[in-house]
Parts: C-alpha cells; structure tokens; sequence
C-alpha cells in the first residue's frame, strides 16, 4: 500500500506499454530497444516468479494466481520509483486484470482502481501471439492454448480501459524496433 500512496503523490512521465502473452518477444523487444538507448523498466512478473520458484512459494500464474497478481503489481509500484524516466514498460498491471479475469478471480481495489490513462500512454504496442517463436521456459510454464486465452483476455481488458493496441509485426526483432520507433518519430503513440 505504502508504493500506490507515493506513486500516487509523484509526477512520472507516462510510459509507453510493450504487452502481449507470454512467449511473444516482449522481452526480446524491450532488450534491443534498451541497447539502442531507450530507458526501459524490465518485467515484474518474472522476477517475482523466479523470487516465488527459490523460495519454494506458490506466487506464480500456474499456482496462485492472486498472490502472484499482489506480488507482481506491488513490484511494479516499486519497479516505476525505481527506473522513473523508463519510456517503455515490459507489460503493466493492467495484464493481472487479464489473468485473474482469465481465472475467474476477483479483481483487488488497488489494482482496479490504479490512475492506468494517467500513467500510461493511450496507445499500447501488442506483441500478438506467434507458436514460431513461442517456447516454455522455468518461468514460462503455460501452454501455446493457454497464451491464445490469454491474449484474447488481455485485448478484452486494454480496450475496456480505453487503450488503442498497436499490434507489432512479426517480424525479427530488428524490424519490430523499427516499428516502434516509427511510431514515436511519428507522434502516434500518445
């Protein structure tokens, strides 16, 4: 609670969210922007996860899905204190929405009622899924099926909130920083 009151009170810029399901090259794509100098605040919920996994806790998508919605979006709260100027965010809390609606869970006060349109810009670049490049790893353990449920659950949840998806090609990584560039250069990512 004590990160949502001081996030509250400061003045960040708003960031711009690189989503999607798990296995879509998020990561990959924040990476190859933070190499070309953007400031990019890296994923929450796999540090948790892999926090969850070496303590022997059950906080993880496949396990108990609420205690890994609290944990990752109190990271988050953290995470945006600790890399205030980040321009791109490797997902945002809007994504728990989408799993715990995905499961059939409550959605908690603090994350439902988060200030999303005045921390985040209205578009959002949507990395779609892609069984090509899609891999389970330790910390990716759902199914290509359950990435398809996923999706469709993240796309319902950004554009209730009012969100415009911008979906990334797929493409190899190079051409998918290109794109996003574009979009800045062109001022179509407010």
């Amino acid at each position: 609670m004590l990160w949502f009151l001081c996030y509250k009170r400061l003045n960040y810029p708003k960031k711009h969210i690189i989503t999607g399901a798990p296995g879509t090259g998020k990561t990959t794509l924040i990476e190859a922007l933070k190499a070309e100098g953007y400031p990019c605040m890296p994923e929450v919920s796999r540090q948790v996860i892999i926090l969850e996994q070496q303590s022997g806790s059950t906080g993880t998508p496949w396990q108990d899905i609420v205690r890994f919605a609290d944990l990752v979006f109190h990271g988050f709260l953290g995470g945006v204190a600790a890399y205030p100027e980040a321009l791109f965010t490797d997902r945002s809390p809007i994504d728990l929405i989408a799993y715990l609606y995905l499961e059939g869970k409550p959605i908690f006060k603090e994350l439902d009622q988060y200030p999303y349109s005045e921390k985040f810009r209205k578009r959002v670049f949507f990395a779609p899924t892609w069984e090509s490049i899609y891999h389970p790893d330790e910390q990716r353990q759902q199914d290509f099926a359950y990435c398809l449920e996923l999706e469709g659950a993240l796309v319902n949840v950004y554009t209730e909130r009012s969100f415009e998806l911008v979906y990334l090609p797929k493409e190899p990584v190079a051409q998918r920083v290109t794109f996003v560039k574009r979009h800045l250069e062109n001022g179509t990512n407010h």
